[in-house]
Order: structure tokens, then sequence, then C-alpha cells
């Protein structure tokens, strides 16, 4: 007896609904570069977005990832469209991210409803704060709706990641720190080239048109910003990879492994040493610090570390004469890499002499007595930013904020300004707390480690940077954050239970 398996046939009705989308997409694509110039750009930017948004139907992990790729690239994407377009202050590419933080933000929200704003110790601050940002949103003092919702996309928009923080599991985040590495390493070897061969034709182009990044004159020359959009934004995302790579080189791994790691955040730091930011170098200095007191036994040990690590540099700064100022202006526009170690160098040595900090010092002190006095509830989210001098004509100008702290003073006013510190030393005493308990399991101790050492240097470059408007690294920090903040929670649940248990056992 023989039995016959019959083969299901594909319906020929199911491939030609298959194919008709594709065929179209086919045929708008040729037509859009024929046409060139705006269509093709706004064709790349959709087509862009929906590769964005597509990993969101696998799960909010797969679409935080997806975007978390293109942010490092958004810069050097931005200045890639002027190789077929003329230059334009108004960048569409900028609301591609948050279009997809929002569908995300309505995935959850569709899973959780509104438990999010209240789903673990850090919730209702931080949604309190984004009630204020969204209130600033309609602020008439920054100019208009429009500077409102451009500075939204600084402000509102990476905050919603700590909504996402509270609901992803320790190996994401771990998946994220090694990601950071990774795109460090990868996207300041392209910094390097710039130093060393100078910016290609297209990137020098949007240099010379551009009117709104003044620092990015380094005496005679121009910094390097990698495929980032601002030399601040390359030096913070490699400041955070150096700090996760040592952070994974002490966790109890076997030699290769921490030799591995070892070297990728000695290869950070150099970079770091060459996008000629200070402030990522500080930053950098006091997580590395912070991760020798975390993994140390005891906390007399940890600071013993830490006063060993720190003793070469004050002998340096001490016996050491730093360049002078002169010696920047110097150097010709041969000499990248020199101008930018001297201007570090200068920096790390005598850092309170320089002109720079004595200048943001008398900005600061102008800003703190003389315009959040004068706006005690704040010009707007927009107020002090791009958004306000791209689209408001009687924008009131202002020094350089340089500071996220004064920067939410600014905007938000003084209670926006109180309530952002108190989330930021909240999360950040959270995070230290989380890393000091050694009843969990190695990885999911070392990866609080990991944060709360980038919690340390948050804390510093948030008085000194504009980190939390940062595109690439705002967010990731906000994750971290409601990361932190989910994992309290869950500690002191466990710690209850424990309790209970004991209590029955008794």
């Amino acid at each position: 007896m023989s039995e016959v398996l019959e083969q299901p046939r594909v319906a020929q009705r199911s491939f030609l609904l298959w194919s008709l989308p594709v065929q179209a997409l086919s045929a708008v694509t040729v037509m859009a570069i024929a046409a060139g110039g705006q269509a093709l750009r706004g064709w790349l930017l959709a087509a862009l977005t929906w590769v964005l948004a597509m990993p969101l139907m696998v799960s909010l992990e797969a679409g935080l990832v997806a975007m978390m790729l293109f942010e490092p690239f958004r810069g050097i994407i931005r200045r890639g469209q002027y190789l077929f377009i003329e230059y334009s202050s108004q960048d569409p590419i900028h609301v591609l991210t948050p279009i997809v933080t929002i569908f995300a933000l309505l995935s959850l929200l569709r899973t959780h409803r509104l438990a999010i704003l209240n789903a673990s110790p850090l919730a209702l601050s931080v949604s309190a704060l984004a009630l204020v940002y969204f209130a600033e949103v309609f602020n008439p003092l920054q100019g208009g709706l429009l500077v409102g919702l451009s500075g939204a996309m600084f402000s509102l928009i990476p905050l919603l990641w700590f909504y996402f923080g509270q609901y992803v599991q320790t190996d994401f985040i771990r998946t994220v720190l090694r990601l950071m590495i990774a795109l460090g390493l990868v996207t300041s070897l392209y910094g390097i080239y710039q130093l060393v061969f100078g910016y290609p034709s297209f990137e020098q182009y949007w240099i010379s048109n551009t009117e709104f990044y003044t620092s990015i004159s380094l005496g005679h020359v121009e910094r390097a910003l990698a495929t980032f959009c601002s030399a601040e934004e390359w030096g913070r995302y490699t400041e955070f990879g150096a700090i996760a790579a040592f952070g994974f080189a002490l966790a109890p791994k076997r030699p290769a492994v921490r030799f591995g790691w070892l070297t990728a955040g000695l290869a950070l730091c150099t970079f770091v040493a060459f996008t000629g930011q200070r402030a990522a170098i500080f930053g950098l200095a006091f997580g590395v610090i912070a991760l020798l007191v975390l993994t140390a036994r005891t906390l007399t040990r940890g600071l013993a570390r830490a006063a060993l690590l720190l003793l070469p540099f004050v002998l340096l700064s001490v016996l050491i004469k730093p360049p002078a100022a002169e010696d920047v202006w110097s150097n010709d526009e041969s000499d990248k890499v020199s101008t930018v170690l001297t201007h570090t160098q200068r920096g790390m040595l005598k850092p309170a002499e320089e002109a720079s900090f004595q200048e943001r010092m008398t900005n600061w002190a102008f800003l703190l007595t003389d315009v959040i006095p004068y706006r005690p509830l704040g010009a707007g989210v927009g107020a002090g930013s791009l958004a306000e001098l791209r689209f408001s004509s009687d924008a009131e100008e202002l020094p350089p904020i340089d500071s996220s702290i004064l920067f939410h003073g600014i905007t938000c006013g003084i209670p926006g300004l109180l309530l952002f510190v108190w989330i930021l030393s909240r999360s950040t005493w959270l995070a230290w707390r989380g890393g000091r308990n050694r009843e969990q399991d190695d990885d999911r101790l070392n990866t609080k480690r990991i944060v709360a050492a980038m919690m340390i240097a948050l804390v510093v470059n948030s008085v000194f940077g504009l980190t939390f408007t940062l595109y690439s690294i705002a967010p990731l920090v906000w994750l971290f954050m409601g990361w932190t903040s989910a994992e309290t929670l869950k500690l002191r649940r466990e710690a209850e239970r424990e309790v209970e248990r004991e209590v029955i056992t008794i």
C-alpha cells in the first residue's frame, strides 16, 4: 500500500500581491533617482524611516537597537546629502528617530498602558519632568510653536527612552554597552581619517556653509567630527564606550577576554584625546575611578586604588609646564593632530587657567544672576538652542550655555532645574547602590557597575557640557536611568521575598 503526499501549491494571487508593492517601490526609486535633489532626499529619508521602524514589528529591543545603530552615523548621512542637494539649515533627517521613538512609545503603551508613568521609583519624577517639557513647548517667550517643537526633539523625545528602560532586561543593556564600544571604535577611525587627511569635499561644503557650529575651529584647524554631528558628541560616545570597555575588563573573565576589553578601552581613551573635548576626558577619569571603587571589596581599598591611579597625573600637572595658548595658534592648517593634542594637554594640566574655562564661568554667572531669575518659569524648551536661532527672527542673544543643568534653568525655569537635578542625583545614587550590592550574579552586578560609573561621568558632563541634548547619547542615558530605576524596584522586591522566606522558616 503506497501513500501519496500532495505538496501545496503557492497561489498565483499571493505571489502577485507580494510582487506588486515591490515593483511599485522600484518604480518610485527610479523616479526619485532621476529627479534628484529634494525628491531623492525625501525618498531616501522615507525609506530610512521605514527601515528603522520595521524592527519594532519584532520587538521593542530590536527597534531600539536599530535607532542606536543609526544615531552615530546621523552626522555623516546628514552631510552626505550635500552630494546632490544645495545647503539648507533645516534638515529633515532630525525627525527620523523622533518618529520611530513615538511609534515605540505607542507600542509600549498598548502593552502596559499608563502604568509606565509610575512603574519604578523614578518614573513619577521623570513623568513630571516630561510634563514640564511638554508645557514649555507652548511657551511664547521662545519665539513660536515651531521653536518649541524643534526644541522638544532635543529634550522630550530622548526622555521617552526612560520608559523603554523600565521594560528591558539586563542582557539587553549588556548588548547596548557592547554596541557602544564597537560603534565607538568604528566611527573613531573615520575621525582619525579626518584629522590626518582632512574633510572630504561634501563635508567641507557643509562646514563652509553652516552658521551655527562656531566651536569647530581650534586655532587655524577644524576639529574632527568622525561620523557624528559634533565633536562633543564624538567625545561623549567614546568616553562612555571606554568606561564600558574597562568595566568589562574588570569582570571575572578569562585573561584573553580581559585583555581584549582592556585593549578596546585604551584605544577609545586615545580617541577621546583626539576629540579635543576636555570635559569628556575628565568624565572618563571620574568614570574609571568609580569603577575601581565599585569593584574593590572595601571602600578603603577602592579609594587606595583611585589614589594610585591619580598620583601620576597629579605629579605630571605639578612638574610639567602646559603648552602656551600661542602654541595652538602657531600651527598651520596641516598640523591638525598636533593642534588638537596641544589643546587637550593644556586643558588637562591647567584646566582652571584656560581662557575658555574663565569665559565659561563668566557666562554662567550672567545666566544665574540675570537670565534665570528674570524668567523663573523658563523661556521654552527651544530657548537658547539652535531651534531658536533657526526659527525665531527676534531670538535673544544668549552666551553659550555649555551645561545641561543651566540649560534646564533657562528652558524650564527654576522648577524644571530643581526637578532635573533631583532626577540626576537620585538616579546616580540608585545606580551606585546597585553597583555595591554583591548579592547578585556576576553579569548583573558587572552591568550595574558599568552603568553606575557612567552615571558618575554623566554628572560631570551635565555640569560641563550639553550631554542631555546630544543625538546619540541622550536617549541611551535615559535608557540606563530607566533600567536602573526598574532594577532598584526588583532588588527591593527580592529583598522583601527573602525576608518573607526567613519569617516562614522561623
